[in-house]
């Protein structure tokens, strides 16, 4: 294909109902890759009435991100709000590819295709769900449709306390914000992923990401595909990109732990 973005899906978010438009990029081989991931290709998830930048500051990212801690909130400081962006410790740089792919869209430069026929194309390619973006937000037929032919996919969802957003467990790791949430996982036989928080260590039955910094990057997300739900590993982080910078991120408070069936086998 001539084109390197696609739109694939517009409707409401599974997770309030509001307008979302799902971008898929990374189809041309001659693009860039990502050094982490390397050339796989990429989906974002986004706010179709707002740029990502806006929909954050406003809080509308509870759309896309659902119940994700790394969202941020609105805070007081030095007598006046701070934006909701400067509070996050999600690693997402919203300013760049998902604002520069929100903007090139909404000036009517991406062309629209179904998803039925874009996974027709990606044969032996390999697919980042959520880029940016909640896997769960999107109706489970749109990922079936455009995974049909790839040959692997990695993804991470923070909704999985919401049994009716679980649907995505068959391609997405659970998104595990405590070590409770990664034994749940476990015993519910899905893969988890979660981020370190300063002086933590993975636990026994957990994995360094075999493309951090920390395990040396010996690989990339392309060629070790993980993290691809209810076949995928349990695998830790130390916290990167921008919420690095957030050094030890918060831990959730007055939450009750996530509590799943048992829906592929259970802890080995």
């Amino acid at each position: 294909m001539a084109a390197n973005t696609f739109e694939i899906w517009r409707g409401p978010s599974e997770i309030d109902g509001a307008p979302l438009v799902l971008l898929v990029t990374g189809i041309s081989p001659k693009g860039r890759a990502n050094a982490k991931t390397g050339a796989m290709v990429q989906t974002y998830i986004l706010r179709a009435d707002m740029d990502p930048l806006e929909a954050i500051n406003a809080g509308a990212d509870v759309s896309i991100c659902g119940a994700c801690k790394h969202r941020g909130a609105a805070s007081y400081k030095r007598g006046e709000y701070a934006t909701r962006y400067a509070a996050r410790s999600c690693y997402v740089r919203v300013f760049q590819a998902p604002l520069g792919i929100y903007r090139s869209w909404a000036r009517g430069n991406v062309p629209a295709i179904s998803p039925e026929a874009l996974g027709e194309s990606l044969e032996g390619r390999k697919v980042r769900l959520g880029s940016y973006g909640d896997p769960a937000a999107v109706p489970v037929p749109v990922w079936s449709a455009l995974l049909a032919h790839a040959a692997g996919w990695t993804g991470y969802t923070h909704q999985a306390a919401n049994p009716r957003l679980r649907g995505v467990l068959r391609w997405c790791q659970v998104s595990a914000d405590t070590l409770e949430d990664a034994e749940a996982a476990r015993g519910a036989g899905v893969g988890s992923f979660r981020v370190l928080a300063d002086g933590e260590s993975p636990a026994p039955f957990e994995m360094t990401c075999p493309a951090s910094k920390e395990a040396g990057a010996v690989t990339t997300c392309l060629d070790c595909s993980l993290c691809s739900g209810m076949t995928g590993a349990h695998v830790a982080i130390l916290a990167h990109g921008q919420g690095a910078r957030k050094g030890d991120t918060p831990r959730p408070q007055f939450r009750r732990g996530l509590s799943l069936p048992v829906l592929a086998g259970g802890a080995a």
